[in-house]
């Protein structure tokens, strides 16, 4: 699998990415209190990033990644915090029962998936989430770099950001989206249709 061979570089960008994703929680604080969750999922969790910047708000975080990878640097980079690390099958049912979750939440993953992948993690974030679903990814405003990795990964990234919120608008009676950085945006989604 591609991430569990690039994952130590991944790993190298940890830091970083804790301090992104700091200042994105509290730069859309006033959206969307993150510190009001008490359990919390995220999916695709990679190195831990996000779910370290998240249990730092004293919540209770899952991280569930497909990447043998990925999750050996995650359990590295997570060392003496609470962070639970699972790994998942790819188009398998999420190892939880129905509303297990306050909020799920998943950073840069979404986009790589085909339109049928999406529409099932759609119906497992719903099955598992109590509260709302929010995608961190990509909007509109894409750089070469961005362009040039996504192709060799080869993923959707392309027609996922032509469709992202008239597809969820499908899956979800509200759907917000709502920049949080130049290239990124939240899509905040709450009362599943599925």
């Amino acid at each position: 699998m591609l991430f569990d061979i690039i994952s130590p570089i991944y790993a190298l960008f940890f830091d970083y990415q804790v301090k992104y994703y700091k200042k994105i929680l509290n730069r859309i604080k006033n959206e969307v209190d993150i510190s009001k969750y008490k359990r919390v999922l995220d999916l695709g969790c990679g190195t831990g990033a996000l779910s370290y910047a998240l249990q730092d708000l004293g919540i209770e975080v899952v991280g569930v990644d497909p990447s043998s990878g990925m999750l050996k640097q995650a359990r590295k980079k997570l060392k003496g915090t609470q962070v639970e690390l699972i790994k998942i099958n790819p188009g398998e049912k999420l190892p939880f029962d129905e509303d297990s979750f306050d909020l799920a939440i998943s950073s840069y993953v979404i986009h790589g998936l085909n339109p049928m992948e999406r529409k099932e993690i759609y119906k497992e974030l719903c099955r598992i989430s109590k509260g709302k679903v929010i995608f961190h990814d990509y909007n509109q405003n894409r750089s070469l770099i961005t362009d040039i990795a996504e192709f060799l990964e080869n993923g959707d990234y392309f027609n996922f950001i032509k469709v992202a919120k008239s597809e969820m608008e499908k899956h979800f009676k509200d759907v917000k989206v709502v920049d949080v950085d130049k290239k990124a945006a939240w899509y905040i989604l709450k009362h599943c249709n599925i």
